[in-house]
């Protein structure tokens, strides 16, 4: 059922270095591409007796060398890569929608 769910994706770095102003460059360079099965998540979370929805996305992919603060970037829209957990046999991201 997860390999129905795949779609492939741009995998995007940030690229290191600084500008002519000496601030941090905020481009990023495709890395390569990877499928991946992105899933909705959401949790209640109550602060302050404010009660809201808070919505992640959870994806799956069989790629290990996916790192935190890539960008996977689709046809409809681009997530940020929170958290990587590679221990399985597929890796697991958090991922954030920018």
């Amino acid at each position: 059922m997860i390999n129905d769910r795949m779609k492939t994706y741009n995998c995007m770095v940030k690229d290191v270095g600084y500008d002519s102003y000496g601030q941090p460059l905020k481009t990023y360079t495709l890395l390569k591409t990877v499928d991946v099965s992105i899933s909705l998540i959401t949790k209640i979370i109550n602060e302050l007796d404010i009660r809201y929805l808070k919505a992640t996305h959870l994806g799956l992919t069989y790629d290990k060398d996916i790192s935190e603060d890539a960008r996977l970037v689709g046809e409809d829209k681009t997530y940020l890569v929170k958290i990587v957990n590679a221990d399985g046999r597929m890796s697991q991201l958090t991922l954030e929608v920018v």
